[in-house]
């Protein structure tokens, strides 16, 4: 196993419980991938810090008078350290304690089909997996690198807040992050590219979304195209961008680039090995064998068909598909039809399946209902009525194609249509399901009643 992230460590653990001799090769100093060092879990427990703070200036609404909040940032970043060494170290004492399995320091170079390199050391085995994860793409922009920037990973590490932040990107780091400086203090503006922010997901989630943002006080501005940074008359850092209004520039102290990540495959030899990539992608099946049938991978290194996902549950559920398959027990293969994805943003994103647009280029009947969080009892009692939910059916059979929530606890609320889609529930079998009052869940029955009701109506004649 080359990569000891999310993917890796559990391809290693589901061979290593399968009676295994594994190696488990780590290049980075510190165990525990992207994930535990610098996504998910540090990322996380910042923007909770900037929720409470929000929280603290919202809670007159709820009839609790309260100071504007004191951000200290060096104890926030502290404790975002603390958990995250917390982390690292159960998992490096996991690995350590997972039977057959050797952990091997370096880093990997394929020298064949069948053998590595690690630190001068040749390495033979039947079958590999590349878990290598991805890493943090800047694209050439004009003069960028003259001005400066910083990416996510210092993003968390910074000394001090700026007072001003441009944000390149309109994906979910960069929506994070943004509000995440937004809630610390900074003004920030989100530049995006294309016509909506979360371009990759159904637009009336990105479009709803970009409305709180900016009802919260951030510059979203969308639809643009970089002509090139620059240092402003004040030594501000700027950005020059075509807008459909004509030219506009944007200024700030600082610039966080969130444009994306590539897989961090270069170095590895595998063309070597037999296996094909695309820019650096590498492609596999959904057993997640590459064109080389012995050499497997899996998590954010992959790509396009069965990803790139870059989700840690994505890449736990290949790992362990890898370490079943290797073992050569019954094939299991990765079905990209029921993956769910998050945004952490306030009100949060949860979708799982295909977009309106999506289902309605594959499928030739789509029927589609949306429900508002604006009425909804338990979200109002809570004082947290943004958002929606929408969901996206077949018109023939009324099974459930896709659902999109945008609202408090969106990234919870979306496991139950994971599991109504992985069954191949039908909008009839979802509106069935007894849903307790009063939760937030119970909005998830509205539409699909609603979607139900449609089916149940005669065709209109022609």
């Amino acid at each position: 196993m080359i990569g000891g992230g999310s993917a890796g460590y559990h391809a290693a653990s589901t061979a290593s419980s399968a009676g295994l001799r594994v190696g488990l090769i780590e290049s980075a100093e510190r165990f525990g991938g992207l994930c535990i060092l610098r996504g998910c879990m540090p990322t996380k427990t910042l923007l909770r810090s900037a929720e409470i703070a929000q929280l603290v200036r919202e809670s007159d609404q709820l009839g609790i008078r309260s100071s504007s909040p004191r951000v200290d940032w060096p104890a926030v970043r502290q404790r975002k350290d603390e958990l995250v060494e917390e982390f690292a170290s159960y998992r490096q004492v996991s690995a350590e304690k997972l039977a057959n399995v050797e952990i091997i320091c370096g880093r990997a170079e394929f020298l064949g089909p069948d053998s590595i390199e690690v630190g001068g050391q040749v390495l033979n085995a039947p079958k590999f997996a590349v878990t290598t994860g991805s890493e943090i793409a800047i694209p050439p922009l004009p003069g960028l690198e003259d001005v400066g920037y910083i990416d996510s990973d210092e993003a968390q590490t910074l000394d001090r807040l700026p007072e001003s932040l441009l944000v390149i990107g309109g994906g979910a780091v960069a929506l994070e992050f943004a509000q995440l400086f937004l809630r610390l203090g900074v003004a920030v503006t989100v530049v995006q590219r294309s016509a909506h922010v979360l371009s990759g997901m159904d637009s009336a989630i990105g479009i709803a979304l970009a409305g709180y943002l900016e009802r919260e006080g951030m510059t979203v501005v969308t639809e643009t195209d970089i002509l090139g940074f620059e240092r402003a008359p004040d030594g501000r850092k700027q950005v020059r961008v075509n807008t459909p209004s004509g030219e506009r520039t944007f200024a700030a102290q600082e610039i966080l680039i969130a444009l994306g990540r590539r897989p961090a495959t270069r170095g590895l030899g595998l063309d070597r090995a037999g296996v094909d990539t695309d820019r650096g992608w590498i492609l596999v099946n959904t057993r997640m064998q590459t064109s080389n049938p012995n050499i497997y991978a899996a998590g954010d290194c992959i790509g396009p068909e069965v990803g790139p996902l870059q989700v840690v549950h994505t890449a736990v559920q290949q790992g362990q598909i890898i370490g079943n398959n290797v073992a050569e027990r019954k094939p299991q293969e990765f079905d990209l039809r029921v993956v769910p994805q998050a945004v952490f943003t306030d009100p949060s994103v949860g979708v799982v399946g295909l977009s309106e647009v999506e289902a309605r280029d594959r499928h030739s009947s789509v029927i589609v209902a949306q429900e508002t969080f604006e009425d909804q009892g338990k979200a109002l009692t809570m004082g947290q009525n943004k958002g929606l939910v929408k969901m996206v059916a077949d018109g023939v059979t009324g099974e459930l194609l896709g659902v999109h929530v945008l609202g408090p606890e969106a990234a919870d609320l979306i496991h139950e249509a994971v599991v109504a889609m992985h069954y191949r529930a039908t909008v009839d079998d979802f509106a069935r399901i007894p849903h307790l009052h009063p939760t937030l869940a119970e909005i998830m029955v509205d539409p699909a009643e609603e979607l139900a009701e449609m089916l149940a109506m005669p065709a209109p004649a022609r």
